[in-house]
């Protein structure tokens, strides 16, 4: 995608595979990135590999591990200016995206595998990464949440695997996760910037000629069933409040438009619901918000509150659920929460990395839409679309995680 605009060009390489192939951990696969943006055949070790990248005006390299529908989204990118500002005529994107290709498809190799030496530095790096979780209480919630709300299901476990599994990896089995990507998983590139990137194209297209490609993944999602019964669950923890999360599930709700502005009137916005009435008006709790994960048709409410209005907080959520279905929305609710979403669509185009994002973030839907025409979907809305797909919802879990009582006795 080739924007005048920028100054910058973004290369993405993202490897789409299945979460649980049945031989490898998700912690080998979160390994990956980790050992790939560290070092290559060509510079053996991340303070040469920085150097190439200085040499090249500054260029970055960056890595996620991710999860979208039910599969796993494994990407490298590479970030550099574009050729005309190059002082003597250097072709920065051309070397960059060949930095990158080095990097992805011809690693640091040691007897077969990957440096054992990279292997433990990064596994370190990864291990930190688990743990870490903890420390930070709304994540901690969020997913010790997820482990209850989608038990059973891909989305119910952390990407990046558990501290037991991420201390048994090995070289060997970390590059079996490499090898098994590069074979089966589902390869998707997308440039963005101020170059056409034919040359970028001519050296993707000759590198992963030579790779052997079969029985490739299929990107799907499967919406999350709700339980026959909500389930609550809480958790006691050192820290000053509690954080609930609420998950209200719809399997069989297929209209994303109205689905968005719902989870934008309820809690997306300042003016939403959840602000103004729960914790404006009655004092309940310190944050009140919620989202939609329109892939497994599941809107997620979270609070922070004190210890003794946990009940009232929960029991104030259900009733703006409830009021919806019954008395549905207002047009100035409305027209406020479709301004919100379409600003954000217009702000895609302000940086290539919001490009990449919007477009991949469409690769499992049966069209991929331009942010003018999502735009004109939101606007067609009405009332009565935003009454109907809040009446599908169903609460299906609460996770709160509590304060520990102190004992003043």
């Amino acid at each position: 995608m080739t924007d005048s605009r920028f100054k910058v060009n973004r290369i993405a390489v993202s490897f789409y595979t299945d979460i649980d192939d049945g031989r490898h951990t998700r912690a080998d696969y979160a390994m990956i990135p980790y050992i790939l943006v560290d070092s290559c055949a060509k510079y053996p070790d991340y303070s040469q590999l920085s150097m190439r990248f200085s040499e090249l005006y500054g260029a970055s390299m960056s890595d996620s591990t991710s999860i979208m529908g039910d599969v796993r989204v494994s990407t490298l990118a590479v970030t550099s200016i574009d050729d005309r500002f190059a002082l003597e005529g250097e072709k920065i994107e051309r070397d960059s995206c060949q930095l990158l290709l080095d990097c992805l498809l011809d690693p640091l190799m040691e007897d077969g595998a990957f440096s054992a030496e990279t292997t433990r530095l990064m596994q370190g790096e990864l291990i930190d990464a688990i743990d870490s979780v903890i420390n930070d209480k709304r994540n901690y919630a969020a997913q010790k949440g997820a482990e209850n709300a989608y038990c059973g299901e891909p989305w119910g476990l952390s990407i990046q695997g558990t501290h037991e599994e991420a201390e048994k990896v090995t070289p060997q089995s970390v590059y079996g996760a490499y090898q098994h990507m590069l074979e089966h998983g589902r390869i998707e590139i997308f440039a963005v910037g101020y170059s056409d990137f034919a040359e970028s194209e001519k050296l993707l297209t000759e590198a992963f000629a030579k790779l052997t490609r079969r029985d490739i993944c299929v990107p799907s999602c499967k919406p999350s069933a709700v339980k026959p019964e909500p389930l609550c669950v809480s958790e006691d923890m050192q820290m000053q409040q509690a954080v609930m999360r609420m998950y209200f599930k719809a399997p069989d709700m297929e209209d994303r438009f109205a689905g968005a502005l719902l989870s934008m009137v309820l809690g997306g916005m300042t003016t939403s619901r959840f602000f103004t009435k729960i914790r404006e008006e009655q004092s309940l709790c310190y944050y009140c918000s919620c989202f939609s994960n329109r892939f497994k048709r599941v809107i997620t409410a979270y609070a922070g509150v004190d210890r003794q209005n946990v009940e009232r907080t929960k029991s104030a959520v259900l009733a703006e659920f409830r009021d919806v279905c019954e008395n549905g929305v207002s047009e100035d609710e409305l027209s406020r929460a479709k301004l919100e979403i379409i600003n954000d669509a217009k702000s895609v185009y302000d940086g290539v990395n919001a490009i990449a994002s919007w477009y991949t973030s469409q690769l499992m839907d049966d069209k991929i839409l331009t942010p003018e025409e999502y735009i004109a979907e939101i606007q067609k809305v009405t009332p009565e679309r935003v009454q109907a797909a809040c009446r599908r919802y169903s609460l299906d879990t609460v996770f709160t995680l509590m304060p520990e009582v102190s004992d003043d006795r």
